[in-house]
């Protein structure tokens, strides 16, 4: 074989060796890998749910929707998210509340002259006294900062830490020239001396309304003819008139307060004795106290309540100086 045929066998065999391997390239044997394995199998997947939905008429997302709506829909479900719901509006008001309390002012100062106090001491604009009834230290809460302003209030009067020089017992009359008349605190309630947290512990609070010293003022007693004519005097007070007290009378701002203060205790006496007025600047003067004993008011409703001390000289309007009116708001937890 000469020069020239053994160049055209080579090339002829070079023809065929790469024919062979195009052939390989475009028919891979089922073993072989795909090549750009991993981003080609997600456009196939892709591409088999694109063909899917299209088949169906809904994409992946409209499938998601549905089902999320249908699961949304069972019975069981809506009755959790009501309660889900229902949970989150009572914690937005409680919270709302405290944080409302919390910005109270620490006391209630009230510029216009009354003829009673009211003890504990109310707190803001709403003159609230506000306490949680329990036992310390886990479920009371509060009520010891006014069971001690109580504390504090009856100690003026207990005969035993007395140092007190002129007074008397009064009996029921003026007191003698130069002496004022002793007001005995043992006969309040027993459910509303120290012992027994005034009532607060037990959610049956005591409230106290003192006569604030008004100087040289006295109530005006009322006439039988006074007491058939003034058709507005409270009933009780028409019909069981005691001209040596000036009767005091507490109630609920309105019907629904009326009926969530529940019966109310007096004591000593539904009113101040006459025999302690008219105030002249003794030094030992005993102001005279009577204490409500609220003994069954709705737990955790604030319970707005009005208290008028009656006299024939006694206004109630707004503007009138000394007024005989005091309000409070009161809320047990």
């Amino acid at each position: 074989m000469n020069e020239a045929e053994r160049e055209e066998n080579r090339g002829a065999y070079f023809m065929d060796d790469m024919d062979s391997k195009k052939d390989t390239d475009e028919e891979p044997t089922e073993d072989a890998p795909l090549r750009g394995h991993d981003g080609a199998m997600a456009v196939v997947v892709s591409n088999k749910e694109n063909e899917s939905g299209a088949a169906n008429g809904t994409s992946g997302k409209e499938v998601r929707a549905k089902g999320l709506r249908a699961w949304l829909a069972k019975p069981r479900v809506k009755w959790w998210i009501a309660v889900l719901v229902a949970i989150i509006l009572v914690s937005i008001i409680l919270v709302t509340t405290l944080l409302a309390m919390e910005d109270t002012p620490q006391y209630y100062v009230d510029t216009t002259p009354r003829l009673m106090k009211v003890f504990p001491i109310p707190k803001g604009r709403n003159k609230l006294i506000y306490f949680r009834h329990g036992s310390l230290p886990h479920e009371g809460k509060y009520w010891p900062d006014l069971t001690r302003q109580l504390s504090q209030l009856v100690s003026g009067y207990d005969p035993r830490q007395l140092n007190y020089k002129n007074v008397t017992e009064c009996y029921g009359e003026p007191p003698p020239e130069g002496y004022a008349c002793i007001f005995d605190i043992r006969q309040i309630s027993p459910e509303c001396i120290e012992a027994n947290e005034f009532g607060y512990k037990g959610g049956t609070p005591c409230i106290f309304l003192q006569f604030p010293n008004v100087s040289n003022w006295e109530p005006n007693t009322y006439t039988t003819h006074d007491l058939e004519t003034m058709k507005h005097l409270p009933e009780k007070l028409r019909y069981d008139y005691q001209p040596n007290y000036a009767y005091i009378g507490c109630e609920g701002d309105n019907i629904v307060d009326k009926e969530n203060m529940g019966p109310l205790l007096y004591s000593p006496e539904q009113g101040f004795p006459m025999n302690f007025f008219p105030f002249t600047g003794h030094p030992d003067y005993m102001p005279p106290i009577v204490v409500l004993r609220f003994q069954k008011p709705k737990i955790g409703v604030a319970i707005n309540v009005i208290c008028k001390l009656w006299a024939k000289n006694v206004n109630h309007t707004e503007n009138s100086v000394p007024n005989g009116t005091v309000r409070f708001t009161l809320l047990v937890d």
